[in-house]
């Protein structure tokens, strides 16, 4: 079982990949990752960097839970992606800085 220290450094691997631009598998097991050239789906795609770079370490639970996570970090990209906030729009929260017991 990875720990989540492990799981954590692989993710953000995984994220790096995506910056950038990984799009292809080259030297991967066809089975783990579902092909091996061409063009795959973004969170195959991305699995299949984590698998090459660490599949010694990772067991089949492990690479499942990889693939959660990435899916689930892609569609919330997507999902921030379908709101429609300008570069002007300001954050939902407000910040005040505390200064001791003054009001």
């Amino acid at each position: 079982m990875t720990r989540r220290r492990t799981f954590l450094t692989l993710l953000g691997a995984a994220a790096v990949a995506s910056a950038a631009g990984t799009g292809t598998a080259e030297e991967t097991d066809s089975e783990e990752v579902g092909e091996t050239s061409g063009e795959l789906e973004p969170a195959e795609a991305l699995l299949a960097y984590v698998v090459a770079n660490y599949g010694d370490r990772l067991d089949d639970e492990d690479r499942d839970v990889i693939r959660e996570g990435i899916e689930g970090s892609l569609a919330s990209a997507d999902a921030f992606g379908d709101v429609g906030l300008e570069n002007a729009d300001e954050p939902a929260y407000g910040f005040s800085a505390y200064r001791g017991d003054r009001p």
